[in-house]
């Protein structure tokens, strides 16, 4: 038998076999075919008869955006919320951008308008809570290199992580602790409203996971008025600050006595230890110079002299100062390497404008010193040079350095106001700073003027400073340790400076007297060495000197406590 004739008999070969199957048609062939003949009908995912009515049936208009809408009579904190959104986002382990709370709602509100509720029996409210896509999101306003972007059409807050160079300054900002920080990104994230499946009809993991359809996407209007006393939930932020869009149905739990769980449960916040460094060096700095102005203006006017050699090197170390300082902040980003970009934000970003004006006072700073020195160097620089720079250019710009230094000194204090933390109001955050730059800045410039032989000046300048140093430590113990009056249900300070004081006193105690034992040695130190300096100069200067470092040492525990301290309303009953 031939060979053909086996094959027939066998059937067709492996390639034949091959290219037959070739001809027939691929499983998406098939699929498309019957969406031809009209056997297949269905165009939306293949949950979406699930959660149909949980979505909006149309985009939001142009004076709309979408919001998260949440049920509280079906919220049974099982906590499928937080899990679908952490594996769908792919977090950290100890990362949340969706947390359940618990409220604990006893009898009703006893200052509530007649006729009062009947009385109700103590029971406990979930409360699962996100970022709430705010129309005036502080996220977005304080972030320093645009990494936030709110979509002109749904009203969605995004975080952009390309953009982020973990500044952490978005967590201060919002009110309600939505921007997480990963240490292993180094950058912030945030609950974006699952925006990909939104766009595709798809409902987020949030909304699609829980199992008694208490989370939907609405539509509300945008331009709410919101009062002075409006809160989305029982122990949020007042929604004045951002102006939240999520809504809460159902149950009206503001309408009751709601206590969040971890009411009263108040941690240590981050110290940011590297930004305290910043703000006490450029405070002392900024102090030095116009200390120095001050009084060779004044010693000018009486007739008397200052040696060149004091404002030559009070300036030299305040320019070191400030630029330990500037060179140190970085450590406090998550991606130091992408800090060039923090310019950005220049127009919404007090940070931006920090970052900004203090690198233009070290410039002005740094030319001014190079203009003092040269004299001193005038051997080493070319004779057309050195005519060309009058003898008066050291210290005119020297004197433009104060003006900028003290702008940027505003800036630093206001990153802390714009976040609207109770215990960072304006009047407390600017004593606290410029007191830093007065006392700091008289003692260090105290020490300079001993060492040049001014010791009659020295001996005043440090007289003053020890008095504003004990008048920013009795400041200070009254903010953070002093017994006040007890807190009325409308004193939104006075309940916050009660929950600081015993977070200090049963937490922070060792670094309040840390920084209260450096303040006073060196006040003390201070105050012995100006009484020296008239009889022994070079005693004096040491005494001086040590004065002024301890002085600034416990200045910069005074700024760790500042951020330490600091307590503030959370998400509503996440207990940490």
């Amino acid at each position: 038998m031939s060979i053909a004739s086996s094959k027939a008999a066998n059937g067709p070969d492996f390639v034949s076999a091959l290219i037959d199957d070739q001809q027939s048609l691929t499983a998406v062939e098939r699929f498309s075919a019957l969406h031809e003949n009209g056997e297949i009908k269905h165009d939306g995912p293949a949950q979406e008869k699930f959660y149909r009515d949980l979505l909006p049936a149309s985009p939001p208009s142009v004076d709309e955006q979408f919001a998260f809408e949440v049920d509280l009579d079906k919220c049974s904190g099982c906590k499928a919320c937080v899990v679908a959104c952490h594996t769908m986002n792919g977090l950290e382990e100890d990362e949340a951008w969706r947390r359940v709370g618990t409220l604990t709602i006893g009898v009703p509100d006893s200052e509530a308008p007649p006729p009062e509720p009947a009385p109700i029996l103590p029971m406990i409210q979930h409360v699962t809570t996100a970022c709430h896509h705010c129309e005036d999101p502080g996220c977005l306003n304080g972030c320093p290199v645009r990494a936030y972007e709110k979509d002109p059409v749904t009203g969605i807050v995004r975080h952009l992580d390309d953009q982020c160079i973990g500044c952490k300054y978005c967590t201060m900002m919002c009110p309600y602790e939505v921007p997480q920080y990963s240490d292993r990104l180094g950058i912030v994230r945030k609950c974006d409203m699952c925006h990909q499946r939104l766009s595709v009809g798809e409902a987020p993991a949030c909304v699609q996971a829980c199992p008694n359809e208490a989370i939907a996407i609405r539509t509300v209007p945008r331009g709410q008025t919101f009062d002075a006393s409006d809160r989305i939930a029982p122990g949020a932020a007042v929604s004045t600050i951002t102006k939240p869009t999520t809504r809460y149905v159902g149950r009206d739990m503001l309408s009751v006595a709601s206590v969040p769980q971890d009411s009263g449960v108040d941690e240590i916040a981050e110290s940011h230890w590297p930004l305290a460094i910043l703000l006490v060096a450029t405070q002392v700095s900024v102090g030095m110079i116009a200390v120095e102005r001050i009084m060779s203006a004044l010693v000018y006017l009486t007739g008397g002299t200052v040696s060149e050699a004091v404002v030559r090197w009070n300036a030299t170390l305040a320019l070191i100062i400030a630029g330990i300082g500037m060179n140190l902040a970085p450590l406090h980003l998550g991606q130091p390497l992408r800090a060039w970009r923090v310019f950005l934000g220049l127009k919404t970003s007090w940070l931006s404008r920090e970052a900004v004006v203090l690198g233009k006072y070290v410039g002005i700073l740094g030319v001014a010193v190079s203009l003092l020195w040269m004299p001193v160097v005038a051997d080493w620089v070319p004779e057309f040079i050195s005519n060309l720079i009058p003898g008066w250019a050291g210290s005119v710009t020297l004197a433009l350095a104060i003006p900028v230094g003290m702008i940027g000194l505003y800036c630093s204090a206001m990153i802390y106001i714009a976040t609207r933390r109770q215990l960072w109001q304006s009047p407390r955050t600017l004593i606290r700073f410029f007191g830093t730059t007065a006392v700091s800045g008289m003692a260090f410039t105290a020490a300079v003027y001993a060492a040049g032989g001014n010791n009659i000046v020295a001996c005043l300048i440090a007289l003053l400073a020890t008095a504003g140093l004990i008048a920013k430590l009795m400041f200070e113990y009254r903010i953070l340790v002093q017994a006040g009056p007890a807190p009325v249900e409308n004193d939104e300070l006075a309940r916050f400076d009660e929950r600081s004081k015993s977070l200090v006193k049963d937490k922070l105690w060792s670094l309040l007297q840390a920084r209260a034992g450096t303040g006073i040695v060196g006040g003390l130190a201070l105050l012995a060495g100006g009484i020296l300096a008239p009889f022994a100069s070079t005693t004096g200067c040491l005494v001086l000197a040590t004065g002024a470092v301890l002085i600034s040492v416990g200045e910069l525990g005074e700024r760790l406590l500042y951020f330490c301290s600091v307590v503030y309303d959370r998400k509503p009953g996440t207990l940490r």
